[in-house]
């Protein structure tokens, strides 16, 4: 168990931009919460910065300026990514998500503003609840809301998993991880995941493939993951 297993060569990718989307959210929402991941990742962008430097300049490609000053302006817009959320309009997308304000409000900044923008929750299982954050291709950002003792379906991985508690804290058997601590798995791995009691655990999930279930509630988590 540990705060930060990316490691370096997923912290040069970020800086290098060569991460998708959801991996990208997993970094920032890991450096709000634990600095010590804020440094790595500023180191790594520090090396990146120094590299491109150095680098010798190569011709751009025609209609590059265009596109990434169109890039600037909609991100600026809050088109493409999550940009600032009204009070109004937060107000209706935790009301519409089932839940109270302030518990989408606690999260960290970079899943926050996605989360205010969705729809809401849906069943993933009895007690458990999830919200898409992000698709890009294979690699998906979901939430993982996870009511005291409840626990996701046992199942294993034909992808990395990674699993990054916002809130509470979950044991799968092979450890236990609290709000800021980062599961990391593969497809060698199994396992089930499940809240400790007292407090609803919430959870940001990161996979660059499907997960594979297994278990008596296996179908009918196939069966949902097919209908989305």
């Amino acid at each position: 168990m540990t705060n930060h297993p990316l490691g370096e060569e997923i912290y040069a990718a970020y800086a290098a931009g060569a991460l998708s989307g959801p991996m990208r959210l997993l970094v920032d929402a890991q450096a709000a919460v634990e600095p010590e991941v804020a440094r790595e990742r500023e180191r790594a962008e520090a090396a990146a910065g120094l590299l491109l430097e150095t680098a010798e300049p190569a011709p751009m490609a025609p209609g590059a300026l265009k596109a990434a000053l169109a890039a600037i302006d909609a991100e600026e817009a809050g088109l493409g990514e999550a940009g600032p959320a009204s009070g109004a309009r937060m107000t209706k997308a935790a009301q519409a998500a089932g839940q109270a304000l302030d518990e989408l409000l606690a999260l960290p900044e970079p899943v926050r503003a996605l989360a205010l923008e969705q729809g809401g929750w849906s069943f993933a299982g009895p007690g458990v609840r999830r919200m898409e954050l992000m698709r890009e291709g294979v690699a998906k950002a979901e939430l993982i809301r996870i009511e005291p003792g409840r626990g996701v379906p046992h199942h294993g991985h034909d992808c990395r998993e990674f699993t990054l508690v916002l809130r509470g804290a979950f044991q799968d058997g092979m450890g236990r991880y609290v709000a800021g601590e980062l599961c990391a798995t593969d497809p060698s791995v199994e396992h089930k995941p499940v809240a400790d009691a007292g407090d609803v655990c919430i959870a940001l999930a990161v996979t660059d493939g499907p997960l594979v279930f297994t278990g008596p509630l296996g179908w009918a988590q196939r069966i949902l993951g097919a209908m989305n």
